[in-house]
């Protein structure tokens, strides 16, 4: 093998050069990515965001905080959030369509809460971080649903 040209060399120093000088992402950005990385298996299923009412408003329109509506949708599942409040009021309702019992684990900045839909596939959290979290539902009779994430 022969060696490279010296314009291969003074690039790649150029290149390490200019990547000691980069700040590093911050540390929640890099849980984030690599908690979604890690979610993304064969045996679940990801769930895409498919609405955002942060999106969906009128530009230049302002009045009262309304709370952030969420759906996202997987092969046979919907799941809709509303997301309230501000600080460490920040709340989630949820509802699993079709409705049916699961186990909800919200994941934020490397911590797990747990909350339960009922019967009919409704739940809640409450004391949520002003930070990027996903859902991931746990049911009897099929694999789990990994929403994106979503910063709130």
């Amino acid at each position: 093998m022969s060696q490279p040209p010296e314009s291969d060399d003074r690039l790649l120093e150029d290149l390490q050069s200019l990547l000691a000088r980069v700040e590093r992402p911050p540390r929640q950005v890099i849980e984030a990515a690599k908690e979604s990385y890690t979610w993304r298996t064969v045996d679940a299923e990801l769930a895409a965001l498919t609405s955002d009412s942060v999106l969906e408003e009128a530009v230049g329109v302002r009045g009262t905080q309304q709370p952030r509506l969420l759906t996202f949708e997987a092969r046979d599942l919907i799941i809709e959030v509303e997301v309230s409040g501000a600080g460490a009021e920040r709340r989630l309702l949820g509802q699993l369509v079709p409705p049916q019992a699961a186990q909800i684990d919200l994941r934020q900045e490397g911590a797990t809460r747990t909350a339960q839909a009922d019967a009919t596939g409704r739940f809640a959290l409450r004391d949520l971080l002003a930070a990027p979290l996903s859902l991931r539902c746990t049911f009897v009779d099929r694999e789990p649903v990994h929403t994106e994430w979503v910063n709130i």
